[in-house]
């Protein structure tokens, strides 16, 4: 029955405390980091979907870790 009562997006606060920061550039930063997908809104403020914070990502959305492709090198 909360999620009813809960806004659609986090507020200003909330950004601050997920990201530990007060400057919208350093939010979204720290946010794409994470993979938190959140968007600048034209007033500056960071807009993330709460959906995405409160939902655990399946294991197939997660994205593959890069590996290095290394050559043999034969003298």
């Amino acid at each position: 029955m909360n999620a009813v009562l809960d806004p659609i997006t986090l507020t200003e606060q909330e950004v601050v405390a997920i990201t530990g920061y007060h400057r919208p550039a350093f939010q979204l930063r720290r946010l794409q980091e994470m993979g938190i997908p959140a968007h600048r809104r034209p007033d500056n403020t960071i807009m993330v979907l709460r959906v995405y914070v409160t939902t655990r990502p399946e294991a197939a959305a997660a994205p593959e870790k890069q590996e290095p492709k290394l050559r043999l090198i034969r003298k």
